[in-house]
């Protein structure tokens, strides 16, 4: 039957808040692909426990979307949006669609239901929820993503509103990133309870002014009975004033500085470090430390909400669950392969990502009832400084692999504002997480992009990808490690490619910012050679931040990252310091370890 008309909801409950979205979409997303053209079919939402995710079927037009949940339902009406509409959900605030006329549709299953591999699937929000966060809610419902893990001092500034648009959407947020401080802040407890606070050197920590809102290097006195206590009670308080929330973190402060005072001290081997793949050779191993703790404030959390989850992290020096952790069925670890290599999955052979491969698989093994989250970087680590870092098509592959090994979601760091650079990443994340193939997928995401320049736009990427390839056998995105190891060749060649796609399609946004990409990397290229070379400096350094401050109005740059790392290189200049990354100095000592080790050596 063809259909070219908004359908009649009349038979449609609206009861629930998610359905009549679903409703709503539904009727908006015709509208836009059809026009107000009279109504010539029905819909009807039907719940359905029985079935494993969604599934579209019509019968004498009467168009039906059933799923175990009203969510399900939701994502039912996006999906018949994509594949039969030709909507394309690229980005927040900004719907392609790629089709006009009337559709036709066969009686019987249009869209067959699938088996869902992944129970959490989204991203890690490093910033303030803003006046955009409902379209980023909106994108999210969109491509099936259903878990946002925030700041919480982020989290309490979102208002009711807008916690209601992630809640209708089927989005769980999770309020806990990086939150030591949050639940014991040195400003309240200090005074009263100094023993409360990491001792480093014979001496507890203190509150500094203008300290590092990561408090890098400062943690807990994390075996004081007392402050393990205070904690929970603090974590009670928190969910009840937010009831709406399922879960809290218990994540260290961001870096190292583990407490050394007697009874912690218990916990280190001080013969084992930890491994260079974690960047912590530096420091001893921090896992029986943080486990201990974090076992005992879930049992003591379960006696009192054993509705909540328990979420923590495995993170450089605590990467590996501690011998005779139990991943209990309230806790739920974000297993994080911080600084990993690009130029291989991560179950591929590879001096850093078969470390990784094998802190995952321990953790996999060690659930009993618990989840295991991999907390991705599909946007490069540190800094957000649009590095090239080609994942669209290996985001499948490592998924496959992670289904195999249990693992029970995948979250990724992401920034709307360089949404043109890395989004392809998120869109195939968030397929691939849904069970979609790479042959199916990206085939339809590069026409949605690039039209009838499909393959021209897959052509760019590939090159994009050659370029870190070509960075050695194993590549980390920060600009040293890809701008000492590249020649500038291959950036000049990109933005030839650019060049070719825009002239095809001059007026296409998105082009124009493939376009100004491939040049800020010929342009932060050419800059980093001269600098070694000695013929550039503080001037130059200025002139490319300018640049790329001139294209404020694109989705290219997370600007607010590039004034910090910028200084930071003018500042070595200044001190007649090397300049390898941000001028901390342990993190230093690990690049210069990868000038050997990334090549091979």
């Amino acid at each position: 039957m063809l259909i070219n008309g908004y359908p009649n909801f009349s038979e449609i409950r609206c009861e629930d808040a998610t359905l009549a979205l679903a409703a709503s979409e539904m009727s908006a997303l015709c509208i836009r692909r059809f026009g107000r053209e009279d109504k010539n079919w029905s819909i009807r939402f039907q719940i359905d426990r029985e079935l494993p995710s969604f599934e579209v079927t019509f019968k004498e037009r009467v168009l039906y979307i059933s799923g175990p949940t009203s969510v399900e339902i939701l994502y039912g009406v996006y999906d018949f949006a994509e594949k039969i509409l030709g909507f394309f959900f690229f980005e927040p605030g900004n719907d392609l669609l790629n089709g006009d006329g009337p559709v036709e549709l066969p009686e019987g299953i249009v869209i067959p239901a699938r088996k869902v591999p992944f129970k959490v699937r989204g991203f890690i929000q490093e910033y303030p929820f803003d006046e955009n966060s409902p379209l980023l809610a909106d994108w999210m419902a969109k491509n099936k993503l259903n878990f946002l893990n925030v700041w919480m001092k982020y989290y309490d500034k979102l208002d009711s509103n807008g916690r209601e648009a992630f809640r209708i959407r089927g989005i769980e947020i999770q309020s806990g990133h990086h939150n030591f401080d949050y639940w014991i802040p040195a400003a309240k407890y200090h005074k009263e309870h100094p023993e409360f606070f990491a001792e480093i050197e014979g001496v507890r920590i203190k509150p500094e002014k203008d300290e590092n809102a990561l408090l890098l290097g400062k943690q807990l006195c994390t075996t004081n009975k007392g402050l393990r206590k205070e904690i929970v009670k603090n974590m009670v308080e928190y969910i009840e004033r937010n009831p709406e929330l399922k879960s809290v973190g218990l994540t260290p402060n961001d870096g190292f500085g583990w407490c050394q005072c007697e009874e912690c001290s218990k916990f280190y081997d001080k013969s084992k470090h930890g491994e260079l793949y974690s960047l912590s050779t530096h420091v001893y191993i921090a896992d029986r430390i943080y486990h201990d703790m974090v076992r005992d404030v879930a049992q003591q959390l379960g006696e009192k909400r054993p509705d909540l989850d328990l979420y923590f992290c495995a993170y450089i020096n605590y990467c590996r669950p501690s011998e005779g952790f139990k991943l209990t069925p309230n806790l739920t670890v974000m297993m994080a392969p911080y600084w990993r290599c690009i130029n291989h999955r991560i179950d591929e052979e590879c001096p850093i990502n078969s470390h990784y491969a094998d802190d995952i698989k321990a953790w996999c093994d060690c659930k009993e009832g618990g989840k295991v989250v991999i907390y991705e970087y599909y946007m490069g680590v540190n800094f957000y400084l649009s590095l090239p870092q080609i994942f669209h098509r290996t985001i499948f592959q490592e998924c496959a692999w992670y289904e195999s090994m249990g693992v029970d979601g995948i979250a990724t760091q992401f920034h709307p504002p360089h949404w043109s650079v890395y989004g392809i990443n998120f869109i195939a994340m968030a397929k691939a997480l849904r069970g979609e193939k790479e042959e199916e997928a990206v085939p339809v995401m590069m026409k949605a992009l690039f039209g009838s320049d499909a393959a021209e736009g897959e052509a760019f990427y590939e090159h994009m990808k050659s370029i870190t390839a070509s960075a050695g056998p194993c590549h980390v995105t920060y600009p040293y490690a890809l701008f000492s190891r590249t020649a500038l060749a291959p950036y000049a060649e990109a933005v030839k490619l650019a060049d070719a796609l825009l002239k095809k399609a001059p007026q296409s946004r998105f082009r124009k910012e493939l376009r100004i990409w491939a040049e800020y990397l010929y342009r932060y290229k050419s800059l980093f050679d001269a600098f070694h070379a000695g013929c550039a400096g503080i001037p130059e350094i200025d002139h490319l931040l300018n640049w790329v401050h001139s294209h404020r109005d694109t989705h290219v740059f997370v600007h607010d990252r590039f004034d910090p790392y910028f200084e930071a290189w003018r500042t070595a200049i200044r001190k007649g310091k090397e300049y390898l990354h941000f001028n901390l100095d342990w993190e230093d000592d690990y690049i210069r370890q990868h000038r050997k080790t990334l090549n091979g050596k």
